[in-house]
């Protein structure tokens, strides 16, 4: 069958209906819920573009893959693959799909989607392609003088430096906005793949809606700031969190932002998701007008989510909050098979990349970390790995830091290598405001959820074990004799 995947740029998964939001404006995303299965449990394994990309290409996790860092990341290290894992692409080419990649990349230092089975547009780095030839022709031939922007906001800056762009409108009219452009590509390339009758894998990755919020005008004033809620944890302080948090709002230059100035991004986030569900809407009657709807599977997912203001954060970074780690995930699959309804398992968005596979009827590669999502659309939930709780890393973002989270239905237990820990009850505090990790009344769960996470780490032969495991990992002691070994003790030198 046809695929048409669509994944945007840090996206909250509360910021759909179908996952509680009743203030956003999504009549295609709402469609593709009705008639899909609906993920509830979908997390992704590390919040970080690039990272979290290259694990949905190649099924595995940051460690096994190699990429920890975004490719713009000051770090020297960690931004391109170690070896060459294999991506779906090239598999699903030599089944004869037509495979195309439009949109943001963001994977490795050079690497190209050509290299790994993708036609298409590259378009190196992370950031808006408003200098991007292929994009300023696509305005020339609109009559337009380039990427015009206007009304221009921007975060609270340094002492001698201007902050962050948050939002602006741009010139042209919705033709004109990068979501539109990217969702002409992605009709011609699906046009193209049927008139040469060749089944067609067509990717769709959208900027946004990652900050800045760049919007045609319509767009922008589509959400009254003045009627939308921020998130109910905007205005805290972070007291009793790790202090780099702390630290990145200050980065952000949102520290000091009240309620009314975060209800602004939530508003202005809410009209870039209105654009992006457009454009998809138009992807989706494509399908219908071309005659493939009816064998073309349609899944939709984010490679990670944002703050937006929870926590009085902005972007994603050096935390494992929930806003950031679950996403939103849909599969709409031809025949209506699994319609309408909702799944609780424990999933992960990489683990499409084996779901693509089997969808298309290719091999899938042995020794993954991600899990095919089909038995789970096809009343087979027994084929699927038993998953008790969810897991995540990150390795820093701007600056190194590195951090593993264990998430259970009712606690979550994030360590902060080089930081203050983080134990929070999901259930009492669904919003992670309290920080328990020093409560004498939480050592029971905190104890256990350390050793679930060491035991993980074990068998992912994660690298942290050779230092942390048998310290504040397991409890203060002695290494676990399954850890590390120790080297002899030497005697001290005399003065």
């Amino acid at each position: 069958m046809n695929i048409l995947f669509v994944q945007t740029d840090q996206q909250r998964r509360d910021s759909l209906r179908c996952y509680g939001n009743s203030e956003g404006r999504t009549p295609t995303f709402d469609r593709l819920a009705a008639e899909g299965i609906v993920f509830d449990n979908a997390f992704a394994p590390v919040p970080l573009c690039g990272p979290a990309r290259a694990s949905l290409l190649t099924g595995l996790r940051p460690i096994h893959h190699g990429i920890l860092f975004n490719v713009e990341s000051g770090c020297v290290a960690g931004r391109d693959f170690a070896g060459r894992p294999e991506g779906f692409g090239q598999r699903l080419r030599d089944r004869g799909y037509h495979c195309a990649h439009v949109g943001k990349w963001h994977i490795g230092t050079d690497l190209t989607p050509a290299e790994c089975g993708f036609e298409g547009v590259y378009y190196r780095g992370y950031g808006y392609p408003e200098a991007h030839p292929h994009y300023l022709e696509y305005l020339r031939r609109l009559g337009l003088p380039g990427f015009v922007l206007r009304q221009q906001r921007h975060s609270d800056g340094l002492p001698g430096r201007k902050g962050f762009l948050l939002t602006a409108v741009q010139d042209g009219g919705v033709e004109a906005s990068v979501p539109y452009y990217l969702a002409e590509q992605a009709i011609a390339a699906m046009r193209s793949a049927v008139e040469a009758r060749r089944e067609f894998f067509v990717g769709v990755n959208f900027w946004g809606p990652h900050a800045p919020y760049i919007l045609p005008e319509q767009y922008a004033r589509m959400h009254d700031a003045a009627a939308v809620a921020p998130p109910a944890t905007s205005c805290e302080d972070l007291a009793g969190k790790p202090r780099l948090q702390q630290d990145y709002a200050r980065y952000w230059g949102v520290d000091g932002f009240d309620a009314s100035r975060w209800a602004e991004l939530v508003a202005a986030c809410y009209g870039y998701i209105s654009l992006i569900d457009a454009q998809v809407g138009r992807l989706l009657a494509c399908l219908a007008d071309i005659g493939v709807a009816g064998e073309t599977a349609v899944i939709f997912t984010t490679d990670h989510g944002g703050m937006v203001g929870s926590h009085g954060l902005m972007d994603k970074g050096p935390f494992l909050y929930d806003p950031v780690c679950r996403v939103p995930l849909i599969v709409r699959l031809p025949g209506g098979r699994g319609g309408g309804t909702r799944d609780e398992h424990i999933v992960y968005n990489m683990d499409l990349m084996p779901t693509f596979l089997e969808l298309a009827g290719a091999d899938v590669p042995e020794r993954l970390d991600a899990a095919s999502l089909l038995p789970l659309c096809g009343g087979e939930a027994g084929q699927f790995p038993e998953r008790a709780a969810a897991f995540g890393e990150y390795h820093g973002h701007q600056v190194p830091a590195f951090g593993r989270m264990v998430r259970t239905e009712r606690y979550k237990y994030v360590f902060n290598g080089c930081g203050l820990d983080e134990l929070y009850d999901l259930r009492s505090d669904p919003l992670e405001r309290r920080n328990l990790i020093d409560d004498p009344a939480a050592r029971q769960p905190l104890a256990e959820l350390r050793a679930m996470l060491a035991e993980y780490l074990r068998r992912q032969q994660d690298p942290v074990l050779r230092f942390y495991l048998g310290t504040r990992m397991e409890g203060e002691g002695p290494k676990s004799p399954r850890g590390p070994s120790r080297r002899p003790q030497r005697k001290a030198r005399p003065e």
